[in-house]
């Protein structure tokens, strides 16, 4: 009798492990579904049960990770990738996310760290390259960012966003003709890139290629979008140093009215009588 109840507590301890695990395995699933379905709090909501269920599951650490970064939760996100290391540090995914969240809060050293330690674990990851990039590019080390846009754009030609940035960076070193043909491309890639237009013009502004500048300028002012602004203010650079001082001062005047405080710095010093000696200003956008 008594090996008989033993041997029945041994199969019922079984079953609730095994139930457990097809919970936990069920939970998983459904996380992944919502996650997958955009729906980032209940795939948040999902996983934190079956972390309730099992402390210590990489998947599930993962999926809360990522769902609280879609949520833009960044630093919530940023501790609960923390935690999924510690549990499994192998996995390239995991740093590649972990450093995509610290740009989000202007972490950008301590992103280059995890994008270098997921590089040595997965180093054929294109988006790897173009953030890494991009933070070179926030930290204004444009020869390592043209570097990791050189890697990204090899492992994916039809990048538009790599090729614009890297025209930026390029740009930013003074090769204004060389961000000119990225910056192209860019816009043959992608069409709908923001700010690919401008910096065309600005390019062509740093060329002093003025009456070309002024045309792509006068393109911009035409869509009347976030743009306006920065191109009224370099439509009247690029007339300024045409020697139409009166379509330049108008033009810093438009540019004033919405606020840009360069054109109204210009206004100021060189459209009310004064004649201070006049700097040629050109700030690519990324």
């Amino acid at each position: 009798m008594r090996s008989t109840l033993i041997l029945a507590f041994l199969i019922l301890c079984q079953f609730s492990i095994y139930a457990q695990e097809e919970s936990i395995n069920d939970l998983l699933k459904q996380g992944m579904e919502y996650y997958d379905a955009e729906k980032f709090i209940l795939a948040e909501k999902t996983y934190e049960k079956a972390l309730s269920l099992e402390t210590e599951n990489f998947k599930a650490q993962m999926g809360l990770a990522d769902s609280r970064h879609k949520q833009e939760r960044y630093q919530e996100a940023i501790q609960d990738y923390n935690k999924a290391e510690k549990l499994s540090d192998t996995v390239a995914d995991l740093y590649f996310k972990r450093g995509a969240a610290k740009i989000f809060i202007g972490e950008f050293k301590s992103a280059i760290k995890d994008f270098n330690h997921s590089e040595q674990l997965e180093p054929n990851n294109a988006q790897l390259y173009y953030y890494r990039g991009f933070c070179q590019s926030e930290l204004e080390r444009y020869n390592a960012a043209i570097e990791d846009y050189d890697k990204c754009i090899e492992l994916d030609p039809d990048n538009g966003a790599a090729y614009y940035n890297r025209g930026a960076a390029i740009s930013e070193l003074g090769d204004f003709k060389g961000g000119l043909k990225d910056f192209e491309t860019a816009l043959e890639k992608d069409p709908n890139l923001n700010n690919g237009r401008i910096n065309i013009a600005l390019s062509k502004l740093g060329m002093e290629n003025y009456e070309e500048a002024i045309k792509d300028l006068t393109e911009v002012i035409n869509k009347r979008d976030e743009n306006l602004a920065r191109a009224y203010f370099y439509r009247g650079e690029a007339q300024y140093e045409m020697g139409d001082k009166d379509a330049a001062c108008a033009d810093w005047r438009r540019a004033s009215n919405l606020d840009h405080a360069n054109a109204t710095r210009n206004v100021n010093d060189f459209c009310s009588g004064k004649r201070a000696p006049k700097r040629k200003e050109i700030e690519i956008v990324f």
